[in-house]
């Protein structure tokens, strides 16, 4: 595994908001985000090897859309309204970053029968340790033969607020790895200062700890 922050003196000032509580929604895809990040944003990106095989690709994919990297650090899942286009868009993107139009997509379904992660879906994230409890939009999503993953943002202004792609990817050596990457920005208002950067510093940490609920694939209950 490894982790880059990027001081970046170049900051992005790019991509539509889409009544977010941020900026730059869907900048999570851009290719040199570590580079260009959002203006006065941290980036972040993590990845980790999680094993080998289409076998664990498929475990750690369905795992990973149907809320398995949050459920396996202890977060609870709550409030999920699909996402159906209505309320959001989404947004999709070719790899080299660019938007493309949204095609309708059917709805996948894990061996439990709880449906995948589909742009737009709303949901509730409960901490076990007491934290105030967050609301997140998925602003997009990957789906592809290799590559299957989410990206979601903050709904609301409690705390840091920024964006995170989790993906699951199939290499062509065979090797399966997850990675997380993504921008923070301190609440509104907040000087940055060290105190105010302990939320993003445990956002992080926790990110990592996702990434590694992947490597079993199998998930503790949702109480």
């Amino acid at each position: 595994m490894s982790g880059e922050q990027g001081s970046g003196a170049a900051r992005r000032s790019t991509h539509v908001d889409h009544g977010a509580f941020y900026a730059a929604v869907g900048a999570s895809s851009a290719p040199d985000l570590m580079r260009f990040p959002p203006e006065g944003s941290t980036p972040f990106e993590f990845r980790m090897q999680i094993g080998s095989g289409s076998e664990r690709f498929l475990i750690a994919s369905t795992s990973l859309m149907t809320w398995g990297a949050q459920r396996g650090v202890g977060v609870r899942v709550r409030d999920i309204e699909q996402g159906d286009g209505g309320q959001y868009a989404g947004v999709e993107f070719d790899e080299h970053g660019t938007p493309q139009p949204m095609v309708a997509a059917e709805l996948e379904y894990g061996p439990d029968g709880e449906s995948f992660v589909t742009a737009g879906t709303l949901v509730t994230l409960h901490w076990a340790d007491g934290r105030v409890p967050r609301r997140v939009r998925v602003v997009y999503t990957v789906s592809e033969p290799r590559r299957i993953g989410y990206a979601w943002g903050s709904a609301d202004g409690e705390g840091a607020v920024g964006e995170e792609r989790l993906l699951v990817e199939h290499r062509e050596d065979d090797t399966v790895w997850a990675s997380a990457r993504g921008f923070l920005w301190a609440a509104e208002g907040v000087k940055l200062d060290r105190k105010s950067r302990i939320p993003i510093k445990q956002l992080l940490k926790e990110s990592q700890a996702q990434l590694a609920a992947l490597v079993t694939g199998v998930l503790p209950a949702d109480g």
